[in-house]
C-alpha cells in the first residue's frame, strides 16, 4: 500500500490534497472480501486497486462496473476476469503473476537443494482456478525428470497440516508452496511444519525466508503496486481500463535462509547463493 501511495504521489496524486485512498484488508478471506467490495462500491470510489484472486472474485460477484486495476492475480484469462491480455476490454486491467513457466524455475531450485529428489508436491487451494495452471505445469515439468508429482490441496490450516504430514512421509520429497492466500496467511505454521519434518520447500515470496523458509523465488509484489499507480493515474485522467494491456511481472527475486538449510542438513550450492537477492544467516 505504501508503494502504491508513493508512486501515486510521484504522479501528482497526493492523499488529502486531490486524492482519497480507502484501504480494506480482507486477510485472504473471501467473505470479508465480499463485505469490503460492497462497501467500496457504495463509497463513490472512482477506481479500485485489488490485490489477489479472492478480491477479484468478490468484486465480480458484486457486479462491479467501475474501473478495476488488479495486482498479484495469476492467469487472469483462465480465471475468466478478462478475455484478452493485450486488450482486456470492459472495466478491468492489471498485473498478472505466476505464469506457468515459473514452475520450471521452482523445480530447478528444489533439485539443486535436494539432488536425490524423487517426489514433489504442490500445496495449493483448489478453490482458486487461476492456480490450476501452476499444478498442471508441475505435472508436465516433473515428468521430464522422472519425478513423481502430486497435488496437496488445502483450503484451511487443518488441511494444510494434514497435507504437509502426508508429503513429509514420502522419501526424497519436496514441497512447492503455491501463492494461495491461505498459505500466505498461515505461512508461519507452514514454515514451522516443513522445517520440523525436514521437508525441503520452496515458497513464492522472498519475505518468507525472513520467517524461516528455506528458499523462495517469485516476483516482487511491491513492484506490482508501484506499476499499478501508473494505470490508476491514466484512468483518472480519462483512459479506459479495457484499453490498457495486462502486464506480467518485471522484477523477480530469490531468498535463501542458511540457518534453516543447516538445520535441515542441506548444503546450498554456491550457484544459488550467488544469484540470491537476500541471504538470511
Amino acid at each position: 500500500v505504501e508503494a502504491l501511495r508513493r508512486a501515486l504521489a510521484e504522479a501528482g496524486w497526493e492523499q488529502g490534497r486531490n486524492l482519497t485512498i480507502d484501504v480494506g484488508w480482507y486477510r485472504g478471506n473471501y467473505q470479508i472480501a465480499q463485505e469490503i467490495a460492497r462497501r467500496l462500491l457504495n463509497s463513490g470510489a472512482e477506481v479500485i486497486v485489488v490485490n489477489g484472486t479472492p478480491g477479484m472474485d468478490a468484486l465480480r460477484a458484486a457486479g462491479a462496473t467501475l474501473p478495476i486495476v488488479f495486482v498479484v492475480v495469476s492467469n487472469p484469462v483462465g480465471a475468466g476476469y478478462v478475455s484478452n491480455l493485450a486488450r482486456p476490454g470492459q472495466n478491468i486491467t492489471g498485473f498478472s503473476t505466476f505464469e506457468p513457466e515459473i514452475v520450471g524455475k521452482w523445480l530447478q531450485i528444489l533439485r539443486q537443494v535436494q539432488p536425490e529428489l524423487k517426489h514433489v508436491s504442490m500445496l495449493l487451494d483448489p478453490k482458486f482456478v487461476g492456480f490450476q495452471s501452476l499444478w498442471q505445469a508441475l505435472e508436465d515439468v516433473a515428468s521430464q525428470f522422472s519425478i513423481a508429482a502430486t497435488p496437496a490441496f488445502a483450503s484451511t490450516l487443518e488441511e494444510i497440516e494434514t497435507e504437509i504430514e502426508k508429503v513429509a512421509a514420502i522419501g526424497n520429497s519436496a514441497l512447492i508452496v503455491a501463492p494461495s492466500p491461505v498459505n500466505t496467511v498461515n505461512r508461519l505454521r507452514v514454515i514451522e511444519l516443513t522445517n520440523q519434518r525436514r521437508l525441503p520447500a520452496i515458497y513464492p515470496f522472498r519475505f518468507y525466508v525472513r520467517d524461516g523458509a528455506l528458499v523462495a523465488y517469485g516476483f516482487n509484489a511491491a513492484d506490482q503496486f508501484r506499476r499499478a499507480a501508473n494505470y490508476v493515474d491514466r484512468i483518472l485522467k480519462g483512459e479506459e481500463p479495457g484499453s490498457l494491456p495486462i502486464q506480467a511481472p518485471s522484477l523477480f527475486e530469490m531468498g535463501v535462509n542458511l540457518k534453516t538449510a543447516k538445520s535441515l542438513g542441506i548444503v546450498v550450492p554456491q550457484s544459488l547463493l550467488i544469484s540470491a537477492d537476500e541471504i538470511v544467516e
